[in-house]
């Protein structure tokens, strides 16, 4: 059924006839036309990032830790390798893996920072002295003064720029080993300072890392 559409103009009417499905549009005015504001596109809005991508970054910043075999392979003579994180002490020898013990190291991680911090040093060291240390004694200031074989039948001492003292040693406490507990040196066994004080030398070079 047609419809009728009555527009006033003034005095005058017209009258438009159109059918239902007629969908033109009537103009019912001639003011002015009013804008109305755009709505924001979604195409400024920041996108949300995508899980999978954020995964992938994260896995390839993350620094893998260089074997300790590696460090050595392209080394010349005898090269010790030191893993504070793992409580490990490796000796190669022409990069062929010799033997592995067990240490302690400094109480407090991270590299040595000052005088009296309890941090083992890392970096890369020479040993400068061999020297029989049986009867040296030291206070670790826990009440118990002066001990006696405190570093073990041997201290290897090594060329720490900035740094005196520092050395791979025996103990007189061979539970404290596998733990962080030194004032800065490191710590190995009685029985294995005798073993490692034949297989190096004065000039061998002794990697200390975390």
């Amino acid at each position: 059924m047609a419809c009728a559409v009555i527009i006033f103009c003034g005095m005058a009417a017209l009258v438009i006839t159109r059918k239902p499905d007629d969908r033109q549009t009537i103009p019912v005015t001639t003011g002015p036309v009013i804008e109305q504001e755009s709505p924001v596109s979604v195409d400024v809005l920041p996108a949300a990032p995508e899980p999978e991508v954020t995964a992938m970054i994260s896995r390839d910043i993350t620094p893998k830790k260089t074997d300790r075999s590696d460090i050595a392979r392209n080394a010349e003579g005898t090269v010790i390798v030191i893993d504070k994180g793992d409580h490990l002490m490796e000796i190669f020898r022409e990069g062929q893996l010799v033997k592995r013990y067990g240490i302690a190291v400094g109480k407090n991680r991270g590299d040595k920072q000052r005088v009296g911090d309890m941090r083992t040093p890392e970096g890369t060291f020479p040993i400068v002295q061999i020297q029989n240390a049986s009867g040296w004694t030291h206070d670790f200031r826990d009440g118990k003064g002066e001990i006696k074989g405190a570093y073990g039948p041997y201290f290897i001492r090594l060329g720490t720029p900035g740094w005196r003292g520092i050395g791979i040693h025996g103990t007189h406490e061979p539970n404290s080993i596998g733990t962080d507990v030194t004032e800065g040196c490191v710590r190995v066994n009685n029985n294995d300072i005798k073993e490692i004080r034949k297989m190096v030398n004065v000039g061998d070079t002794v990697v200390i890392r975390r």
